[in-house]
Order: structure tokens, then sequence, then C-alpha cells
């Protein structure tokens, strides 16, 4: 039943894509995302613009604008750093949430790191589907470090079932999965209808990565208990996570060069994770667990994604 559900909310959602590479998705006919992407960034508006995410490929620089708070996310060699910042004039904060009898955790910027569990590559010890020599048996290994999730949770509706203490958090956000390579590869979809792994020249390689974009519409159970004498709330909630496959590309980088590979890489189109979060005031710690395959059935090797996380404000 709850697969169910989260399908048919998912249904609600309409997908178009447009010429110059845009796709636009609409939640009961109203425009809510475009996506618009060009030879060197990909860029996404939401609500009008009132939230707007710029990706630079030559500069491994995602930017992420809301309202008057601007989230920079830097690759480096070896690691990822986060900037953040207000634009208000007074240099003070105007964000703060309006009082309800009920107020869920689910809006917000989160990051994770991703993981893929219970891998199996049986389908490429069949005949025909032998990976080529010198490719790594299991070519999904990741650096895992690096590959990071990245979530904009831009709108939320709460449902109260006791008081201010329990409710039903449900909302919408957008998801970027990043899957980096430990090995010098990427993938690609081939003739046979299978995901492939390519071997990469080891001259000048730097790092190669698989993107997966998601639309996400959650359901969860939150309970919050009072401390520190009623001031603040530690909250708990559970639940499930449906989510729709809006974009996918691969990206290698040498020392000169990068190229970006966009295709659907048979990305299953619905995902659906179970999640679980717990936290204090605006700082919270998430897990989720995905019950569907990041690849579709038989065409890619079967595994299972998962992500742990921490939530870095809350809107």
């Amino acid at each position: 039943m709850k697969k169910l559900y989260l399908l048919a909310a998912l249904a609600l959602i309409a997908v178009q894509i447009q010429a110059q590479d845009t796709t636009n998705v609409k939640v009961l006919k109203k425009n809510i995302v475009t996506v618009n992407e060009e030879p060197t960034k990909t860029e996404v508006s939401i609500l009008n613009d009132k939230i707007n995410i710029q990706d630079n490929y030559f500069s491994d620089t995602t930017t992420i604008r809301v309202g008057r708070r601007n989230i920079e996310i830097i690759e480096g060699k070896t690691r990822t750093y986060v900037n953040m910042e207000k634009d208000d004039d007074d240099g003070s904060c105007t964000w703060g949430k309006h009082k309800k009898k009920f107020n869920g955790h689910w809006s917000g910027f989160d990051i994770g790191v991703n993981g893929l569990a219970n891998t199996d590559y049986s389908l490429y010890k069949q005949p025909g589907n032998e990976l080529p020599i010198g490719v790594p048996s299991e070519f999904m290994e990741l650096r895992q470090a690096a590959s990071l999730e990245v979530n904009l949770n831009f709108v939320e509706y709460n449902i109260s079932l006791k008081e201010d203490r329990v409710g039903i958090v449900s909302g919408l956000g957008l998801q970027w999965n990043n899957y980096k390579f430990d090995n010098s590869i990427t993938i690609n979809k081939m003739d046979d209808g299978l995901i492939h792994p390519l071997n990469i020249e080891e001259n000048n390689f730097k790092k190669s990565k698989l993107t997966a974009s998601y639309l996400t519409l959650p359901i969860m159970l939150e309970f919050q208990i009072p401390v520190n004498d009623h001031s603040n709330s530690l909250f708990i909630s559970g639940g499930m996570v449906g989510a729709l496959n809006i974009g996918s590309h691969s990206k290698v980088k040498n020392d000169h060069s990068k190229d970006k590979d966009h295709g659907s890489f048979n990305i299953n189109p619905f995902k659906y994770s179970a999640i679980a979060r717990i936290g204090l005031r605006d700082f919270s710690l998430y897990a989720t667990y995905s019950f569907s395959t990041l690849f579709r059935e038989d065409r890619g090797p079967e595994m299972f994604p998962f992500t742990i996380g921490i939530s870095l404000i809350n809107f």
C-alpha cells in the first residue's frame, strides 16, 4: 500500500521536456520546477525563481539561493566545502517559521554520503555480458566520502495528530545523488540495452562520477519530545520517500577537460525509500535506504542505494 500511495502521488507530477534541454516539472498543472541545461552549467529554478540552483561544470561549484540565503558547495581534490552566507541589507536573518499547531521537519537543506548495498553482478557473468578485460568485476565501487547526496526540500505540509507533539509531515524536494567511482571507469548504455563500464586512460585522469536527480515526496510520522524545560524539542520521525527521476548524467574530469554525457543510463524512473530522522531544533541526522534498485531490472547491476547525512538548515 505504501508503494501504491507513493506512485499515485507521483503520478500527479508531469514532466515536460522542451527545446534547448529545458525540463519543466508540473504538479496539478502548475509549473514548480524548471531545469535548463547549458554546455557549461545546469540551472534549476523553483517556484518562480524563489529558489535557484546553478551547477557550474568547470569550477565544480554548485550555488543554491533560497530567498536571501546563499549556499555554495565546492568539490575540491580531496574534500567538499560548504559555505553559507546571508544577503540581508542590515546583516540580520529575516527567516523564521510561522507558528503552527504542529511544525514538522522536512523543509531545508540536507547533505549526506551515498552508498550501494546488496550489490549483485551475476548478470555480467552470463554469456555475452562478460566485462571487458581489465575492468573491475564490481565496477560500481565508490569513493565513499566523495559520493554525496544534496537535498533541497522546498515545500512542507503538516497534519497535527495530537496537539503540537505528533503529526504527519509531507512536502516536495529536489535530490541530487552523486556516485563517484573509485576506479578509472565511466558507464554507458550499450546496444544490448545494458549498462557497461568503459575504461578511461589513466593519463591525466582525475575523477569520474554518475549523477541522478529526483523530485521527492515524503510521508513521515513525527514525534516531538520537550527538553530543557520545554524550551526545545527533540524530534524523531520515520516513514517513506517516493522519488521521480528527472535526469541523470555522467562526468569525467581530466587535467584540461571535462566530458559530460546526458542519458537515462537505465536509472530506475521511480525510487521509494525508508527514511528516519532525529534532531534538535534545526539540526538533524537522517538515513535512507531504498527498496528499489538503482538501475532497471536486468539492465544493470543490482544494488540498493542508501544515504547517511545531516540537515544543516531548516526553513
